[in-house]
């Protein structure tokens, strides 16, 4: 359920802000009737405790509220986030004296922050400033010059950097943060500056000509503290653009599904890959906020969410345009504002070049060589943190050290499938009662991704069967289940899946005749229970069935292991019915005409399994490139100390992190078709593009069998095509945007 504050602005938004905001926005117009609701609803002090007369709230839903108003009109979200950060550096590192006598007045608008950092010669590179503040008794002097200030004009309480000591070194050491209020005696405005979206909101150029601050005005009250006091500032900034791409897309999204429901006929695909990418951007920006409202270090996770949410809205922007055809350029609709906004966020709180260079460093620093990196679990329950713990440290021991063989020689992985079930994870999703975890969707999710950092592999095998055993669970008889569930678990029966049309049946008194052939069953070789989908003959009753089908079924035959790119010892094969004839006991809840309800929840289950197997595969892959980098050296010295690698290491975690979330939002408990189809269409391409970009980072060696690297890509191409193949995924999705937008 919505937080107040966020319903409320999300009417706010629609009743007040979009009929307005083309306008002003046009006009360049500084928005003073929206800028005195923004206060009535209290949002300037969103952020602000309640003891000093703020909403205190968190900074998940004061990211929604920024969401929210930027699906209105982004430069609302400008007003507040230079006043935000401002009232937050003074929230967290001021004086008592300080937080009394700012923090009511920053909480009521009375004060109007903003932030001054950005000089002519120093953008993305604060320890480049010269403004430079000189202590005289009780007073500093300040003089320099600010650029591209938010809130300049309109603002009348900035947070501003400066340098106290010029011999401090590492330079960073001698700079000190002031509050410096309009009025002081040498702060004045030189002009706005013109900008290609982002108006009406001011934007300033202030110039500082010994401007007398009073000493009172040092936040902390010491020298030297400044640098780090405005770094802390700019996680929640960068949570904030965050927020501000995600609503930004999500406008662009609505206008494009409204045009082209308007027009009719069916949606383009990109449709879903816009959806697709605005979900992963969502998650990420709550995801780096839950840590900031934690207490914990979110610099990377800030940095990844404004990257990957910035980006997406520069892309879905752009398809926006594109999708509205000739309208997309015109000025009375508002997909050209987006085009014009969009990049402000890729600009804004440090270009992603630089901040992709910042997340590089940061993996390093934080995680070193140390495998895992970005899959902490230390929040998870503790039953299911141990569990994903000893998965690891198997996979660690037996999967990772004989993988590379098993594929050189394509064999099947008979005793790690055996190891496996002793561990239990073949009754993963099975009952208790049957011997079975019971685990939820997401701990299932945790162990396949560390399953599949092994061996991609085992990870189909086990996706295989249990989705297999997922169907019985579900769908079967009590005899059924007491007949195959308990051996399933056990590892005793291996399942497969052939669910894909060719198969016809034939009702024959007690038994059924299936006939037809499944062209490519993954695990078919050595599966002993088969889920097998077949449509009803022509002219009987009852629609599609489904069969849990043995090997020992007469007229049924498993074709050779058909050799595959990668995946290799999945053994996948043909399966043929061939006048197979199966009892009545092996139609799957015992009725027919439920095979396609049935279907349907085992190939969400599957691909889940696929979307999990995508993330082990890619973060196997990132690890290795890390490792890699980090051990090569070239031009004297490591590679991952070169800027490109740096970039690609970025990119590839960021990529990773995203998919991720994707995954375990969709294993929640509201499972939703829509959410799984995009989790695993975004996760098994990010499989094969980070797996790729592994590859450009070893160089050569990435392309030899002697690093798991080109395996990694190998494996990564089966993803996309398995259960279902992603364009069909994907056609699945435009259906359900379009009914959603004409409904």
């Amino acid at each position: 359920m919505d937080h107040p504050v966020v319903a409320a602005v999300r009417e706010f938004v629609d009743v007040e802000v979009r009929p307005v905001a083309a306008g002003l926005e046009h006009a360049d117009a500084y928005p003073h009737a929206l800028v005195a609701r923004l206060r009535e609803l209290g949002l300037f002090g969103a952020l602000v405790p309640a003891a000093y007369g703020g909403l205190g709230l968190d900074v998940t839903t004061y990211a929604r509220v920024i969401e929210e108003l930027c699906r209105g009109w982004m430069s609302l979200a400008g007003v507040l986030n230079s006043h935000t950060m401002a009232a937050l550096i003074v929230l967290n590192h001021g004086t008592d004296e300080q937080r009394g006598r700012l923090l009511p007045r920053f909480a009521c608008g009375q004060a109007r922050g903003g932030l001054a950092l950005t000089e002519p010669h120093a953008g993305t590179d604060v320890q480049a400033i010269r403004t430079l503040a000189t202590r005289r008794g009780d007073e500093y002097v300040i003089t320099g010059t600010k650029m591209f200030i938010t809130n300049g004009r309109e603002g009348n309480t900035l947070a501003l950097l400066a340098l106290t000591d010029l011999r401090a070194e590492p330079r960073h050491r001698g700079m000190s943060c002031f509050i410096v209020e309009k009025g002081h005696p040498g702060f004045r405005v030189v002009k706005s500056v013109a900008k290609l979206g982002y108006k009406g909101v001011d934007t300033a150029e202030l110039v500082f000509d010994e401007c007398v601050v009073p000493a009172g005005n040092l936040v902390g009250g010491v020298e030297g503290r400044g640098f780090r006091q405005v770094m802390s500032g700019l996680e929640a900034g960068r949570i904030n653009i965050a927020a501000r791409a995600v609503g930004v897309a999500q406008a662009a999204l609505d206008d494009t599904l409204d045009h082209l429901a308007r027009t009719g006929g069916d949606l383009p695909i990109v449709v879903a890959d816009m959806a697709t990418k605005l979900s992963a951007a969502r998650a990420l920006t709550y995801w780096a906020a839950a840590m900031k409202d934690g207490g914990e270090r979110c610099d990377l996770e800030a940095g990844m969410a404004k990257l990957f949410a910035s980006e997406t809205a520069q892309a879905i922007a752009v398809e926006a345009v594109r999708l509205h055809g000739d309208a997309g350029t015109l000025a009375a609709l508002n997909v050209e504002r987006y085009y014009r906004d969009a990049p402000l966020m890729i600009i804004g709180e440090g270009t992603n070049e630089i901040q992709r260079t910042i997340i590089a460093r940061n993996l390093v620093d934080r995680y070193g060589e140390r495998l895992g990196a970005l899959t902490s679990r230390e929040k998870e329950p503790d039953e299911r943190r141990q569990l994903v713990q000893a998965v690891r440290q198997f996979v660690d021991k037996r999967v990772v050290p004989s993988a590379s063989q098993l594929d050189a020689t394509h064999a099947h992985p008979a005793s790690l499938v055996t190891a496996l079930a002793e561990l239990g994870i073949l009754g993963a999703i099975v009952d208790p009662r049957w011997g079975g975890l019971g685990l939820d969707a997401r701990t299932v999710a945790m162990i396949l991704e560390e399953v599949a950092r092994g061996s991609a592999t085992l990870a189909a095998i086990v996706v295989a069967h249990l989705t297999a055993a997922s169907a019985v669970a579900r769908f079967g008889t009590a005899e059924q289940r007491e007949r195959l569930l308990a051996p399933m678990t056990r590892g005793e029966v291996l399942g497969a899946v052939a669910v894909a049309d060719g198969i016809e049946a034939t009702s024959a008194g007690d038994d059924w005749i299936l006939d037809g052939v499944a062209p490519l069953v993954d695990h078919g070789a050595h599966a002993a229970g088969v889920l097998v989908r077949a449509d009803v003959a022509a002219g009987a009753a009852g629609g599609a069935v489904c069969f849990v089908v043995g090997r020992e079924a007469p007229g049924f035959r498993a074709g050779p292991p058909v050799a595959t790119l990668g995946l290799r010892g999945l053994d996948a094969c043909p399966l043929h019915f061939e006048r197979c004839r199966v009892s009545s006991r092996s139609l799957l809840s015992g009725a027919d005409g439920h095979g396609d309800e049935q279907v349907k929840a085992a190939l969400r289950v599957a691909r889940l399994g696929v979307a999990a197997t995508g993330i082990g595969l890619a973060q196997a892959a990132f690890e290795a490139a890390l490792r890699y980098s980090q051990q090569r050296t070239t031009f004297g010295k490591p590679i991952a100390q070169h800027q490109a690698i740096q970039l690609a290491l970025a990119d590839m975690a960021t990529k990773v992190a995203a998919a991720r979330l994707l995954v375990y939002d969709a294993a929640g408990d509201d499972v939703d078709d829509a959410r799984v189809g995009m989790a695993k269409v975004y996760a098994s391409e990010t499989a094969y593009e980070v797996t790729l970009d592994s590859m450009r980072v070893h160089g050569g060696y990435g392309y030899t069998s002697e690093f798991p690297v080109e395996r990694y890509y190998r494996d990564a191409a089966r993803l996309a095509s398995c259960p279902t193949p992603n364009a069909a995924d994907r056609a699945a999705l435009a259906r359900r945007l379009a009914e959603r937008a004409t409904a």
